[in-house]
């Protein structure tokens, strides 16, 4: 019995060893770091099958062998009747090159057509899932090999198109997914693929095989001088400064905006140091939802048609079609949504603003509302420290002309104040005490600009004991003991 219960339990833990081992084994598989994209598009036409077992030989050699790596992306793409991948997946290990030989030699190149067309889109649309896939961090490599010219079958997209209107396919026609492909034309009767080269601006990396007895030390020669992989500068493309109608909309701010708005600008921002960009729209749309939800109001965007080109580290700005089915007034958030393919991949774009709607003449109003406000608070200000002024302390100082004297102190006078001048000491005017008396009158300001003269030694005045009414500044004829004038004159004292 004992010897029983050893067995199992000696089974049960080999048992969960190996599980152990597979799951660790699996963690290590999932977790290969995503590497290189490289593509290889062969011609298995009939006209090929002479040279076909020299060629893959060589591409199992210099590319499976010699340029694959663990966490690259593989993919084999025979191309005759049809263009479809016998091979294709993240290479997990080192093991895998084996599968890839036994694809290569496995291959056969009987094929009645040559569909370049069907053949470059499938590539194209495998560097454009794979970089969606984030294997973004370097340059594809894509190797081309055919020896003939485009000729299709009836299920073909491109059943008797020629080079050029292949080329109108939006996928086919960008130029910014074909840095890292290679050309190779095989004999003497080529016309078409040194034009595809030319139109994917890669007419300098193609290469001619006209003597088919070079064919193997060529090809072999060229493909070990393909540079590796280029690094892919990181950057993106940014939307920013949005305006409706020239009203700027601000996140996380309330925004007044044109409720009759009828275009939406806003800016695209390159930040790539060295990559310029292609921009075009694919799809937009905006809705509108007021704060309360009591309505949502769906909004046609119309952006800039075709291709956009922004250069590295600028920007351009863009003009949108605005359209909302009603009116949009009062407040809530709108939402924008772009599609916009960003040099061959499609990516998303969502903006959200806090806005509030409102008519030219009220957003007139808002916008010289406050302005309007603090001009008049200032103009009230002024008016009121003008008029204050007038009513606050003035500083007399007092001056005999033509005789010199001790300078005056000035004295500060309110209004209703009397203020005496003579010679009587501490008198806050001083006069000579030789020739006038002790108080010889009085200076009172009676409100903001009137004033006048109260006597109180009547010899002094021509008119006696009359009241004079003064203004600042003028001449005040006294007599003195001896009969004789001397003239003064109060002023406000300089500041």
């Amino acid at each position: 019995m004992n010897k029983t219960i050893k067995k199992i339990f000696l089974f049960l833990t080999i048992t969960l060893l190996a599980l152990n081992l597979t799951f660790a084994q699996n963690t290590n598989n999932n977790s290969t770091s995503k590497g290189k994209i490289v593509i290889v598009v062969l011609d298995v036409s009939g006209s090929i099958k002479k040279q076909f077992p020299d060629i893959t030989k060589i591409i199992d050699r210099a590319i499976n062998k010699n340029r694959l790596n663990v966490g690259d992306y593989f993919v084999l793409i025979p191309f005759g009747d049809s263009a479809l991948p016998m091979y294709s997946g993240q290479l997990m290990r080192e093991e895998d090159k084996t599968s890839i030989s036994n694809t290569l030699k496995a291959m056969k190149a009987d094929n009645d057509f040559t569909d370049i067309g069907t053949a470059i889109k499938t590539a194209l649309n495998y560097i454009v899932d794979l970089k969606s896939d984030d294997y973004n961090l370097y340059e594809p490599l894509v190797l081309f090999i055919t020896d003939g010219d485009i000729t299709t079958p009836t299920s073909s997209e491109f059943h008797g198109q020629n080079v050029d209107q292949i080329f109108n396919d939006p996928l086919i026609g960008n130029k910014y997914l074909y840095d890292g492909w290679y050309y190779v034309g095989i004999g003497k009767n080529l016309h078409d693929l040194p034009l595809i080269a030319e139109k994917s601006g890669r007419e300098d990396y193609l290469l001619r095989i006209e003597d088919l007895d070079q064919l193997e030390f060529m090809l072999d020669d060229w493909i070990s001088k393909i540079p590796e992989s280029q690094p892919i500068e990181q950057g993106e493309v940014l939307f920013n400064n949005f305006k409706l109608k020239s009203y700027k909309l601000k996140s996380g701010k309330n925004s007044k905006v044109i409720s009759s708005a009828e275009d939406l600008t806003f800016d695209i921002l390159n930040t790539y140091k060295r990559t310029p960009v292609n921009v075009e729209f694919k799809a937009a749309k905006a809705t509108f939802q007021s704060d309360d939800r009591s309505s949502t109001i769906q909004i046609k965007l119309s952006p800039e048609t075709g291709i956009i080109q922004v250069s590295p580290m600028h920007t351009k700005t863009t003009t949108c079609g605005f359209n909302p089915n009603s009116e949009i007034k009062g407040k809530g958030i709108l939402k924008i949504h772009f599609v916009a393919n960003i040099n061959g991949l499609d990516k998303q774009f969502d903006e959200a603003f806090d806005i509030d709607g409102k008519t030219a003449s009220e957003l007139l109003f808002d916008k010289i509302f406050w302005p309007l406000i603090i001009i008049l608070i200032l103009i009230v200000i002024i008016v009121s420290w003008t008029i204050i002024k007038k009513f606050l302390p003035i500083k007399v100082r007092m001056e005999v002309v033509g005789i010199r004297t001790e300078k005056q102190r000035p004295v500060s006078i309110k209004l209703k104040k009397r203020v005496e001048f003579g010679s009587r000491p501490g008198c806050p005017f001083k006069l000579d005490q030789l020739l006038f008396s002790p108080v010889v009158g009085q200076i009172q300001r009676i409100n903001a600009n009137k004033w006048q003269i109260i006597p109180r030694d009547s010899s002094a005045f021509e008119d006696g004991n009359k009241k004079i009414e003064y203004t600042l500044g003028s001449d005040l004829k006294l007599k003195t003991k001896e009969d004789s004038i001397v003239t003064i004159k109060f002023k406000p004292a300089k500041k």
